[in-house]
């Protein structure tokens, strides 16, 4: 699968072309579509969207919504998303992890062929990327794009994400020097949390998205529960006057020379843990076909996950609050960041 490093670095930095072709279907047609509109985003400058961390979402009208969906493709989840999602005739951005899409070519593939929008969430999804040296840093995140271009076939969007949304001042600039935009999100829908029901999820994201009135929801393509109640909720925010809004770019993500020669040194290790997972007590990879010791997980192909649920949560009350006051006239929205 993992061919050539060097020969996908080539084809993402010749390439010019914007967001995926999409080929049409009931999005596309008046009559059938779910989506109120389609919105181009320009990421030059690293822009950066989302209440629950910066002052401004993505350019959207009252009961307007973009749907996000981090940490895949997973092969069964993603395919029901999917499956749901052209039932409402609506678009989604998949913030996929680089691992993921090694993993399942054929759903990031499909996600592309329906018209979605392609974006990363790292090459691993490391915790906290703002604790890692700011090199290794950068480079699993260009790891991410890289990963997810060469399992599409095509460049992604230059569009981010942050695994538990922890950021930096220093990586938000360093995005900002690639031109690559940064999305948190308005409304998180909870659906990491342990023992989540799908009761649970459906109330408590439609609670939230009600009060922000507008925004970016998150949910997560590895989970049941998710691909579980997103018919429900779409036909919900339907009945209730809330839009879909579709996120493209007027870009493409590039790779640098020097990103691609790095990723050529460092090709025997991105093959050992896209294919073995971490393994061993020093967390060094294992060889390639190497299979893993009794008892170990890769968790990447799990629905195991960890991202910082509480963490998440936390943030949501922060934004949760400010949109309170903002509504009283006490206080206005205020830039947030996560704990570094």
């Amino acid at each position: 699968m993992l061919r050539s490093w060097k020969a996908v670095g080539v084809l993402l930095m010749l390439s010019a072309s914007g967001a995926q072709a999409q080929t049409p279907d009931c999005a596309d047609d008046p009559k059938t579509t779910g989506l109120s509109r389609t919105i181009a985003i320009d990421s030059t400058g690293g822009r950066r969207f989302g209440r629950l961390q910066y002052h401004d979402t993505a350019p959207l009208r009252p009961k307007e919504v973009v749907l996000t969906f981090d940490d895949g493709p997973h092969p069964t989840n993603t395919k029901l998303i999917l499956d749901t999602l052209d039932k409402h005739c609506v678009k989604a951005t998949f913030f996929t992890v680089g691992r993921m899409a090694l993993f399942s070519p054929k759903m990031i593939k499909l996600a592309a062929k329906r018209g979605h929008t392609i974006a990363t969430h790292t090459w691993s999804h490391p915790r906290d990327l703002s604790k890692l040296p700011i090199e290794e840093a950068k480079l699993e995140i260009e790891k991410g794009f890289v990963a997810s271009s060469h399992a599409l076939g095509e460049p992604i969007a230059p569009f981010f994400r942050y695994p538990g949304l922890n950021d930096s001042p220093e990586l938000n600039a360093y995005l900002g020097s690639r031109d690559i935009s940064v999305w948190s999100v308005d409304v998180v829908s909870g659906d990491t949390t342990a023992n989540m029901t799908p009761e649970q999820l459906f109330s408590e994201t439609l609670d939230r998205l009600r009060k922000m009135g507008k925004g970016i929801v998150l949910f997560h393509d590895l989970k049941a529960v998710t691909a579980e109640i997103l018919d429900s909720f779409l036909t919900t925010l339907k009945a209730e006057g809330f839009k879909i809004v579709h996120v493209v770019s007027n870009s493409s993500y590039k790779a640098t020379p020097e990103l691609v020669a790095r990723l050529e040194a460092d090709k025997t290790s991105l093959q050992s843990v896209a294919f073995t997972g971490v393994t061993g007590s020093a967390g060094a990879p294992s060889t390639p076909g190497e299979p893993m010791a009794t008892g170990e997980v890769d968790i990447m192909k799990t629905e195991f996950m960890q991202i910082e649920a509480s963490a998440l949560a936390e943030k949501q009350a922060v934004a949760d609050s400010n949109v309170k006051a903002a509504s009283t006239g006490k206080s206005s929205l205020q830039p947030r960041r996560t704990a570094q």
